[in-house]
């Protein structure tokens, strides 16, 4: 005999089905804190996210980048609660495709340029740019691949150093190629962020080039709209506080007010 239930009755169970089954959650949240960076940034980052966990037990994942590309990841909704990012142009743009939290984004640190050499074979402090540089193979970034690239001819041109430098010059992708180059004895130089060089003990400064030579190199830093962790606005405020910055500064950055 085939049992008939009447609407009374189907609400009912209807009621009492949802009554038992799982709450689902509003929102997202995460525990641990996702952050991009540019890529000479990681040696820092880590020791500052390593510092932040001991005190938090909070962990830091960090992801790099170039700026651009990091912004394309996020614009996918590729998951990140915080972003430093190089260039004011970048930050507009991120901010205008509301990539970005602008009422969030703060200037944290400034890098600089400089020529590298292997440490046991580093010149004298004595001596002009020219005579610390030299004129053997000297490796930097492609200048059409990047901002580094492009920033560091600016400034051999600048001095006056690039028609002499140019026929020596190896290209690169990227900074930690021209690194590795030089750390392996396959160029005599490099042109290499001061992060670049802190981080490797086998380098050591040949050359520093002018400020007023190149444009400025300024990292800022800002919330995601694709944020997740209620911790991320904590580890931003982490980042300015002064073991933070006395990381940085030891990384060779500036710590911007």
């Amino acid at each position: 005999m085939r049992r008939k239930w009447g609407l009374p009755a189907l609400a009912c169970m209807l009621t009492a089905l949802l009554s038992t089954a799982p709450a689902r959650a509003e929102f997202v949240v995460a525990s641990d804190v996702v952050v991009y960076c540019e890529p000479t940034l990681r040696p820092v980052l880590a020791g500052i996210a390593a510092a932040w966990r001991a005190e938090t037990d909070v962990p830091v994942r960090v992801f790099t980048s170039p700026t651009a590309a990091m912004l394309e990841q996020i614009g996918h909704r590729a998951r990140a609660d915080l972003i430093i990012g190089e260039g004011d142009a970048a930050a507009a743009a991120a901010a205008q495709r509301r990539l970005i939290k602008p009422e969030t984004r703060v200037k944290l640190w400034r890098n600089r340029l400089m020529v590298a050499a292997l440490a046991k074979a580093a010149p004298a402090p004595s001596g002009d740019i020219a005579q610390r540089i030299g004129e053997g193979p000297i490796a930097i970034v492609d200048p059409p691949i990047g901002s580094a690239g492009r920033d560091s001819r600016q400034a051999l041109a600048a001095l006056g150093l690039w028609p002499t430098l140019e026929k020596s010059t190896v290209g690169t992708v990227n900074m930690a190629d021209a690194s590795f180059l030089l750390a392996q004895g396959r160029v005599q130089r490099a042109v290499l962020y001061a992060s670049d060089i802190a981080a490797a003990p086998g380098l050591a400064v040949a050359a520093n080039l002018p400020d007023s030579a190149y444009p400025p190199v300024v990292y800022w830093l800002a919330q995601t709209h694709n944020l997740l962790s209620p911790k991320a606005a904590d580890f931003a405020a982490f980042l300015r506080q002064p073991p933070a910055a006395e990381r940085a500064q030891e990384a060779g950055l500036e710590v911007l007010p």
